[in-house]
């Protein structure tokens, strides 16, 4: 399974060419009915970037901060706070 994800990070996906824009509408489409009024999901938000190129760099803090945030929402704390 490593092997294969990793010649997928080097070539793209493995199988037909659109097939990762097929799967990516039906994100689209089973995120919509979740979303606040009045938003839409968009397809590059469901698409997978194959490029390494294509994917912004972000720092170690960077990083660290959006962990600290998703951690924050499942847990439903404010963060930043101590236990």
């Amino acid at each position: 399974m490593i092997r294969l994800i990793a010649y997928q990070n080097l070539y793209g996906p493995i199988g037909p060419s659109r097939l990762d824009v097929v799967a990516a509408r039906l994100g689209m489409d089973v995120a919509a009915p979740h979303m606040k009024k009045g938003q839409r999901p968009k397809l590059k938000d469901h698409l997978v970037q194959w490029s390494r190129n294509a994917r912004p760099r972000k720092s170690g803090r960077e990083l660290l901060a959006a962990v600290k945030d998703i951690h924050a929402g499942l847990t439903g704390r404010s963060g930043g706070g101590k236990r």
